[in-house]
């Protein structure tokens, strides 16, 4: 039996004071056609491993097919080049890079040693075909939906069409120690679940517009159901974490979903939902509380921005208003609302800043359940902002390596629209606005130590000073956590 390796590389430099793992999907689905097919699959998690090297090591010495890797933009180029660089030395096992960041540049992807081939778009059946194509040593030219070097140039073959979520097989959860991913939320372990991919909408600063051309696929009801009662009973699982980016992309299934989980008695605990605020605004209260008492816990909404002029530039359309009477009124569901902003644009103001962040702080005021969160604004390839911002001086990096920085967390020093100054009060706002909302840290949604906790606690009421202020001297705190390793330097990778 012929073996495939596949390798999930760490998705952050350093640790985390609320550690969860979840199920690494993206080699989980195709390792799963792979492993019908007859083939030995391996995965090897560096997220769960301390000795990864050592067992990377080993399972490449057999001699397999081929390493395949899967890369988002950021911390895991660096990790996955780790692996790639370490089966280069050990011989000649063809090196395959999949996922978001090789799918948004394959070309650049290729152009470093250690990659030699690219699965665009999603692998499910690419990857299977190409991993036939290497065992029977057949020209590679026949594999759709793959970029590969040949004779020193890079050729693509044709695009392969999105696949039918309904028609792949359940995933191979045996293929993976499941003990090692039960996420504990809300009192109950969960695992991860797919029922959708990708997202109807165009936000200008979502990889979704080009990875998936800005369409959304889902399971059936009916499929839904049948993969989660499956799931719950090969593993023992008390709740599932859908990994949607839109849950409610169709309004009528995802309700439907979620009644038959009420209906059929599943007794799962769903801790979150992703929608957008256009949709889940116009629910019913009926229909709130049919979600609470099917075991919704959570509901996220990408927010962003709120200051008029930046959602227009972000291709961001909703009613702030909408959003106020929403949060309000799910208070009485006892359904925490998580909503997630984004600041440090490509020419947005101090004033549309503060904008944003005061009503960041409104959330929780008027709903105490609300969990307002902040990411920095990073402008990944292929986005719809990624011109804007090249227009606006970004210099994109010139190799794969060059990206390894890049994600919601840093401040990248590849933006000239950060100033100095600008850059003080976003790396503020990165460590502050997590503390200043209690819910962050004393919900159940999160695994936190209870010293953390209670250090959130007492922080809280200068952190929400340091936000409504845009307070950004002496910053004290934030350089005495990093010291600690509680919370990681936000420029590590530069």
């Amino acid at each position: 039996m012929k073996k495939v390796v596949l390798f999930y590389p760490a998705v952050k430099f350093g640790g985390a004071v609320q550690p969860r793992t979840e199920l690494p999907l993206s080699v989980l689905t195709v390792a799963t056609p792979l492993h019908q097919a007859g083939y030995h699959v391996v995965i090897v998690d560096q997220r769960i491993e301390s000795n990864w090297r050592t067992r990377l090591t080993d399972e490449l010495r057999s001699g397999p097919v081929c390493l395949g890797v899967s890369a988002m933009t950021g911390p895991q180029i660096r990790f996955g080049l780790e692996a790639s660089r370490l089966a280069r030395d050990l011989g000649e096992t063809p090196i395959v890079w999949g996922g978001i960041h090789p799918t948004l540049l394959p070309a650049q992807t290729l152009e470093d040693p250690s990659v030699d081939i690219v699965v665009q778009g999603e692998g499910e059946e690419t990857f299977l075909d190409l991993v036939r194509a290497l065992e029977e040593s057949e020209p590679l030219s026949t594999v759709k939906g793959i970029w590969f070097k040949e004779e020193g140039a890079v050729r693509q073959t044709e695009r392969r069409p999105f696949i039918d979520l309904n028609s792949q097989p359940p995933l191979a959860y045996h293929l993976l120690d499941m003990n090692k991913y039960r996420v504990q939320l809300f009192g109950r372990w969960h695992l991860t679940f797919e029922t959708s991919r990708g997202c109807a909408f165009r936000c200008g600063y979502c990889y979704n517009t080009k990875v998936y051309n800005s369409t959304w696929r889902s399971l059936t009801p009916d499929e839904t159901i049948t993969r989660i009662k499956r799931l719950v009973s090969e593993t023992g699982a008390k709740g599932i974490i859908f990994s949607d980016d839109n849950f409610f992309g169709n309004k009528d299934r995802a309700l439907e979903i979620l009644r038959r989980i009420k209906e059929e008695e599943l007794d799962i605990s769903l801790p979150k939902v992703d929608g957008h605020i256009s949709v889940l605004a116009h629910l019913k209260d009926s229909e709130l509380q049919m979600m609470r008492e099917s075991g919704c816990r959570m509901v996220q909404i990408g927010v962003e921005s709120v200051a008029p002029r930046m959602q227009e530039l972000l291709n961001k359309s909703f009613s702030v208003s909408d959003l106020a009477e929403f949060n309000r009124r799910l208070a009485k569901f006892d359904i925490l609302p998580a909503y997630y902003f984004m600041v440090g644009y490509p020419t947005e103001t101090i004033a549309e800043i503060a904008q944003t962040m005061s009503f960041f702080l409104r959330l929780p005021k008027e709903n105490k359940n609300a969990v307002p969160r902040l990411n920095i604004y990073t402008p990944f390839p292929g986005t719809g902002m990624y011109e804007h911002c090249v227009e606006n001086g970004f210099r994109p990096p010139e190799s794969l390596e060059g990206w390894v920085s890049l994600n919601y967390r840093t401040v990248g020093r590849r933006s000239p629209w950060i100033t100095s100054e600008r850059r003080k009060i976003l790396r503020m706002l990165d460590f502050t606005a997590m503390l200043a909302s209690r819910n962050n840290f004393v919900n159940s949604y999160k695994q936190t130590g209870p010293l953390v906790k209670l250090v959130a606690a007492l922080y809280y009421p200068i952190a929400q000073w340091r936000v409504e202020k845009l307070f950004h001297q002496f910053p004290i705190e934030r350089k005495l956590a990093e010291y600690l390793g509680l919370y990681p330097k936000q420029n590590a990778a530069e």
